[in-house]
């Protein structure tokens, strides 16, 4: 049998515990939904734009390089969705590369590719000057091939 007193402790503490309860609670699905938030960063398409310099005098020998790099990274790596490069109209030596991955872990797997350390090594003295810029990926589609369906993602 519980005393006035002690009766009197349980009223006062039975909000605090609540209190402390909810706060526990509180931080588990903060916790929960930063673990969710960092694994589906790793899970997002990686998007980057690689902005390149070319030695004009090197210029042939880069493109032919570049362009073997470009179809065996697409063909033998799953997690390279798309690499374009383009150069700009009126100025040619300066190339841009759109880089497309399945994820932060294929674009970290990738560098690792013997074709792409290849193109590194092969390309570094032609190279005059690189900036990768990073993106965040608003929306991102393609045409299927005759009669099928745009892929966005």
């Amino acid at each position: 049998m519980q005393t006035d007193e002690q009766e009197f402790r349980m009223k006062l503490h039975r909000p605090m515990m609540s209190a402390i309860a909810l706060g526990i609670s509180a931080a588990v699905l903060l916790l929960a939904a930063a673990a969710v938030d960092a694994a589906s960063d790793s899970a997002r398409p990686m998007v980057r734009i690689a902005e390149l310099e070319i030695d004009p005098e090197q210029l042939d020998a880069y493109k032919a390089i570049l362009a073997e790099e470009q179809e065996a990274s697409v063909r033998l790596e799953p997690g390279v969705l798309m690499l374009h490069s383009v150069a700009i109209a009126d100025n040619p030596n300066h190339i841009r590369l759109l880089e497309v991955y399945a994820s932060r872990d294929a674009y970290e797997a990738h560098l690792k590719a013997p074709h792409f350390i290849k193109y590194k090594t092969s390309t570094e003295k032609m190279v005059k000057s690189l900036r990768l810029v990073e993106t965040t990926p608003i929306l991102l589609c393609a045409k299927g091939r005759a009669g099928e369906p745009a892929t966005c993602m």
